[in-house]
């Protein structure tokens, strides 16, 4: 009898052992996320600072969300709309995520948008990418949006200017969707009161050479409205001050183009200048000291606007995930705990419309020198905007989509 006891102790070991592997796989089968982030070209700094962003906000996590480790999977997207939809295929098809965080520009994220019915098994939350139709029509059930859309905060930094006395506006941005959405938020608000165009220019991404814009600008306009991105912004301002320009129009900046990185490189040339944000630089909030304080050991600036986009989409993510213990698999449960999240970020309370885009705090910041750094410091807030402001959503829909004609309200 002691024998046949000590051999099924024996035998239940040895299937303990073997049972082991197969445990600890089931136990630790990993979450898998997929980046789509841009990290060549133009917007390589920007495209860093998302994948940092991603990275400080699972390491919150431990990188263990319900017991299930968290595998990152980051694609470089160079900034361009088909290699953006090659890369995410990729993701869900060949390393079998099932969530996917990105892309970064806004041609990008239409590109993406318009092929998700390919991945109906995975949940993109796009970061950064702020082309008005995102979110706005044609929506898909497998897209959400963390970012902003690109006119969201720039309808109050319209309507800031035109209060604050500007009437005749000359507007820069990149050639393509979303300074189209940017420029158009902006000048729908702004030409609604009263304000007209001076002109507009529309340049290539990777622009360097702006001698012929500057030497031309407009001498009856007041102000030049900016939305340029990454080493176009900095080429951009760089030769306004070579050329002597700095100070001869009031500047207001769009949410990406007077961002910390620009603060860091341009210094005192940008002092004084106001822009719209989702993002700023200096607010009262524990946990936006924190996450201002890790990056900047990572870094040695001042955490900024793709960082914070990315940290906010990755954190959503795991909320979500958090809510449905891990069961990431469960793509329905995981959509509506998206949708149910009442999130408070290091800058602003984030919940989602009906159309699965984020409302959030808009900021009008000025940059201020602070304490030996120069940062975007907030002037006046406009609280929870939604991507259609203040306007019917339906009446709302039927206007034209942003464009480099629309709108437009030239001046006489």
């Amino acid at each position: 009898m002691k024998r046949f006891v000590r051999v099924s102790a024996v035998v239940l070991f040895v299937f303990f052992l073997c049972a082991l592997p197969a445990l600890a796989e089931k136990e630790e089968k990993p979450i898998k996320i997929g980046v789509l982030a841009v990290l060549t070209g133009a917007f390589a700094e920007l495209g860093q600072d998302s994948v940092d962003g991603v990275k400080l906000a699972f390491e919150e996590y431990g990188y263990k969300i319900a017991g299930r480790p968290v595998k990152l999977y980051i694609e470089d997207t160079a900034a361009t709309p088909n290699v953006a939809v090659d890369k995410c295929r990729a993701l869900v098809n060949r390393d079998g995520c099932q969530i996917i965080l990105g892309p970064l520009s806004g041609a990008e994220g239409l590109a993406v948008k318009k092929s998700a019915d390919e991945w109906p098994n995975a949940t993109i939350i796009v970061s950064a990418s702020a082309a008005e139709d995102v979110c706005r029509r044609g929506i898909k059930p497998n897209v959400w949006r963390t970012s902003f859309c690109g006119d969201q905060p720039m309808f109050p930094l319209g309507i800031w200017a035109y209060e604050h006395g500007y009437r005749k506006v000359i507007t820069i941005g990149e050639d393509y969707a979303f300074p189209y959405a940017h420029v158009g938020g902006f000048l729908k608000a702004f030409c609604e009161k009263g304000g007209c165009v001076a002109a507009k220019y529309w340049v290539p991404i990777g622009t360097s050479d702006y001698a012929s814009i500057i030497t031309e600008l407009p001498k009856d306009a007041d102000c030049i409205y900016l939305t340029l991105s990454g080493s176009d912004v900095i080429s951009f301002l760089t030769q306004m001050d070579k050329f002597g320009m700095m100070g001869k129009y009031e500047i207001f900046g769009g949410a990406t183009a007077i961002d910390a990185g620009t603060l860091t490189t341009m210094g005192e040339v940008v002092e004084g200048i106001v822009s719209g944000s989702i993002w700023t630089g200096e607010i009262d909030s524990e946990s936006f000291r924190s996450l201002d304080k890790r990056y900047g050991a990572l870094r040695g600036r001042p955490i900024g606007l793709f960082a914070g986009l990315y940290y906010r989409s990755a954190m959503v993510a795991a909320i979500a995930l958090e809510k449905i213990g891990g069961k990431v698999e469960d793509q329905a449960a995981f959509r509506k705990a998206l949708g149910s999240i009442d999130y408070q970020g290091p800058v602003s309370r984030i919940t989602f419309d009906e159309f699965q885009q984020a409302k959030m705090d808009v900021f009008i910041n000025e940059v201020k020198f602070v304490n030996g750094e120069w940062r975007n410091v907030i002037i006046e807030t406009y609280p929870q905007v939604s991507q259609f402001w203040t306007y019917d959503p339906v009446e709302f829909q039927k206007q034209p989509s942003y464009s480099r004609n629309f709108p437009n309200c030239p001046c006489k």
